[in-house]
């Protein structure tokens, strides 16, 4: 995708925040609204609390399958919150790989943006070393999270889009260990190789040196935020030293 059909996708997407409902191109067709849509849907836990919402596990009744919901009241964001969280409603709907979180469908209830989205039963990479208790991981672990942490970041690289955020809180797990990278809330898309960012955004352990110098920066920032994953990983430990 372009960054001008981006673009247009993006437009398309947040005209809808006034309401109605929205239904992806992955989904099927037809239209639903919030309490339409709640019915094939039944409430299992409350996964956890972020600065806009929350995310919610549900089952799916259509097929008997666990997705997510990721709730966010529109009534208490700014504009350019509301703008953050159209941005990762519209580069979400453009990935589809196996080692990034699914996006399935968005709609609206009343002033509430509900995002369903793939659902990862292993938690995630942070509470996976956590559980490690300082017990390094093996070498054959360690090169298949790297290998499938590469996968997702070269896959958006080349559809364009910077993550900005990548660290251990944002790569979920299935049971089996496999991967998927999540949390495109900081991503942007960029119109080629060559073009660069330059709003300083992301966790400050994993930012890049250009990041932290207020410089411009572009998808080897990423590269450098994978490094300190790795080193997490590889060590148990975030006390990298130059």
């Amino acid at each position: 995708m372009s960054l001008e059909d981006y673009e247009r996708h993006f437009d398309s997407l947040n005209s809808d925040l006034g309401g109605g409902s929205v239904v992806s191109e992955r989904s099927a067709s037809g239209t639903f609204n919030g309490e339409e849509e709640k019915l094939h849907y039944i409430p299992i836990r409350i996964l956890g609390k972020g600065a806009f919402g929350e995310a919610t596990l549900y089952r799916r009744t259509e097929d008997n399958s666990l997705v997510v919901w990721k709730e966010v009241d529109l009534n208490s964001l700014s504009e350019k919150t509301r703008r953050d969280v159209m941005n990762e409603i519209s580069i979400l709907s453009m990935l589809e790989h196996n080692n990034i979180i699914a996006y399935f469908n968005h709609f609206m209830d009343k002033n509430t943006l509900l995002i369903e989205m793939e659902y990862c039963n292993g938690g995630n990479l942070n509470d996976k070393i956590i559980q490690q208790k300082g017990k390094l991981f093996s070498e054959e672990i360690v090169i298949w999270y790297l290998y499938q942490i590469t996968s997702a970041v070269a896959y958006i690289h080349k559809a364009g889009v910077i993550h900005r955020d990548i660290k251990t809180l944002n790569i979920f797990l299935t049971k089996t260990n496999l991967m998927k990278l999540g949390d495109y809330g900081l991503a942007k898309k960029l119109d080629s190789e060559f073009s660069m960012a330059e709003t300083c955004v992301g966790t400050p352990y994993y930012m890049s040196p250009e990041l932290c110098q207020g410089a411009k920066y572009n998808f080897k920032s990423d590269i450098w935020a994978m490094g300190c994953v790795l080193f997490e990983v590889l060590t148990n430990e975030r006390k990298i030293k130059f």
